[in-house]
């Protein structure tokens, strides 16, 4: 019974439909195919007309970097998906980049009668799901993450600097906090997360500072659209948590004020080829949103069927349909950040798809002390260009837990990844205020690639290294002739000892009559005051025990801090 509840929450419209007409369903195999079409002739769809399939916010990221609109954005021709259907198979999704539809059916040899179609070019088998007459098997640590379960080394006395606590050692070593105390914090940057779940994040409370100011922009799940992404796998909330956790004292994360959009694509209980097509997939719905940055700490080289494998001759970025669609991405102006792969110790070594895709930045994971992990996997890529392009700490990688509680370490070059993602959104934002007319992903990479500490001597498992992002953000405003400047005229701190909050302002700011409100992780406003321009401290240590938003804002300016009140 329990395996067919989860088979009917994952498939409730075809397992309605089927029932209708045959009996013995419950006990027959659903396969996935993927059908390769030969054109999009006749689409309804121009490339005139793109808002008719994307976002305002894709379109301008396109038209900042003066990226055109071409074939590839063109949904497929819904003629084609009609004709396909009517042999009697369930549409599941469908990947305009390249150009095909996923189907799902219980009878294979439908196939025989869609292969023949005259727009049609080939067919490919990418897996079943689990038969409903089956016992469901053991939920499997995911492979991109096989050792995310180490504990916190609770003997380890914490460094607090600012408010980073135990996040701090994985941010400077790439010197993250020099974007941050510059203003850029990821702010009106949008990332999106392919992975396999985000258990809690909608109740967590490392996460209500996302949820509060409505930076936490949507979810999704590929797999199917029923399903409550919030209810599902860990790995992803783990990743966000690097990115966007805030436990003041404790943790914060690398890009604490981007916005994010949470994409489920990993089937947890199998790995077929399927799986990479619903990457494909949550990849093109990122793109049509407008998202600016992908993290993926997904990867894919063996399968259940082992047929499907990849060997490593594949891993040149033209092979896989993920790699393919990881190169589309950056050709698109997103940010592609994905993890090497954790089999440097295993027989395989190789990196995996997608990061042998050229363009996006593939992660190798070090410790704290930028020593490479035993298990972060080898490059090259099999057309011998250098993997993984930079590293960040994944060995030993601070993370907050389910419940907001608990900040533990854990090993994974899942966790290497969202380090980079998060700094490059921080990157991005300054890019995007200070040289809107001149940047672009390529020269984005390039700059990151070129301050990494491994530069002049990059290897196969290392690839250029540790990025240093103060040398990134100085060398960038120095070639363009811009002063770095920050766009938090003010600061707010809270002292823990004294109960105080303290005000910080710039000389332009001195003047400025500011407004103070304290806010709860549900958003009631609980305190309020205004500011003159006189007030530097102001005492709260009266309101009870919690986490709570403090926002300090004035006509046009508003910048929000989460606070810790013992």
């Amino acid at each position: 019974m329990q395996q067919k509840r989860f088979f009917k929450h994952i498939y409730p419209v075809a397992i309605l439909l089927i029932l209708l007409c045959f009996t013995n369903f419950l006990f027959a195999d659903s396969y996935y195919f993927f059908v390769q079409f030969k054109d999009k002739n006749d689409t309804p769809y121009s490339l005139d007309n793109p808002a008719a399939y994307l976002s305002s916010r894709s379109i301008q990221r396109r038209s900042e970097q003066h990226i055109a609109i071409d074939s590839t954005d063109l949904p497929i021709n819904p003629n084609y998906i009609s004709q396909v259907v009517n042999q009697g198979v369930f549409f599941h999704s469908a990947s305009k980049w390249m150009n095909g539809i996923t189907v799902q059916t219980t009878d294979s040899s439908l196939m025989g009668l869609i292969r023949p179609l005259s727009f049609v070019q080939q067919v490919y088998y990418t897996g079943k799901i689990l038969t409903t007459g089956q016992p469901a098997p053991a939920l499997r640590t995911k492979r991109m993450d096989p050792e995310d379960t180490q504990g916190f080394e609770h003997d380890v006395e914490p460094v607090y600097e600012l408010e980073y606590g135990y996040a701090a050692a994985q941010l400077n070593q790439l010197n993250g906090k020099v974007l941050h105390d510059a203003g850029y914090t990821g702010k009106d940057i949008l990332i999106g997360v392919l992975d396999a779940g985000f258990r809690n994040v909608n109740i967590n409370p490392a996460f209500d500072s996302l949820r509060i100011q409505n930076r936490l922009s949507g979810a999704k799940s590929i797999i199917d659209p029923s399903v409550n992404v919030y209810q599902e796998d860990t790995h992803g909330a783990n990743v966000l948590s690097i990115m966007a956790g805030n436990l003041p004292g404790q943790f914060v994360g690398v890009a604490p004020h981007a916005s994010y959009w949470l994409i489920q694509t990993e089937y947890v209980p199998s790995e077929y080829m399927f799986e990479v097509d619903f990457w494909v997939r949550g990849l093109e719905f990122a793109d049509s949103l407008g998202v600016d940055v992908i993290n993926s700490s997904l990867g894919y080289t063996q399968f259940d069927d082992t047929t499907m494998n990849f060997i490593y001759a594949d891993m040149n970025g033209q092979v896989s349909r993920a790699s393919r669609a990881a190169y589309l991405a950056f050709r698109k102006g997103i940010i592609v950040c994905t993890s090497a792969g954790n089999d440097g110790n295993t027989t395989w070594k190789h990196i995996s798809s997608p990061a042998d895709a050229d363009g996006i930045l593939t992660a190798g994971a070090v410790n704290t002390n930028g020593t490479i992990a035993a298990f972060s996997s080898f490059g090259p890529t099999a057309d011998s260009r250098i993997k993984p392009e930079v590293c960040a700490t994944g060995w030993g990688t601070t993370l907050v837990d389910l419940d907001g509680n608990l900040v533990f370490n854990g090993n994974g070059t899942s966790y290497s990844s969202p380090i980079i993602a998060g700094l490059t959104a921080c990157y991005l934002q300054y890019c995007k205020q200070q040289l809107p007319q001149s940047y672009n992903v390529d020269l984005i990479r390039q700059h990151i690639i070129n301050s990494a500490n491994r530069f002049s001597s990059p290897d196969n498992q290392y690839g250029y290294g540790i990025p240093d992002f103060q040398h990134v953000l100085y060398q960038t405003a120095t070639n363009n002739r811009n002063e770095i400047k920050s766009d938090f005229p003010v600061k707010l701190k809270y002292l823990t000892g004294t109960g105080e909050i303290r005000i910080i302002r710039q000389a332009t700011f001195e003047n400025e009559e500011l407004c103070l409100q304290i806010i709860t992780s549900t958003g009631k406003i609980i305190f309020r005051q205004l500011l003159g321009n006189s007030v530097e401290t102001l005492n709260i240590s009266h309101l009870p025990a919690g986490f709570y938003l403090a926002q300090i804002s004035c006509p046009g300016y508003s910048q929000v801090s989460k606070i810790l009140i013992p």
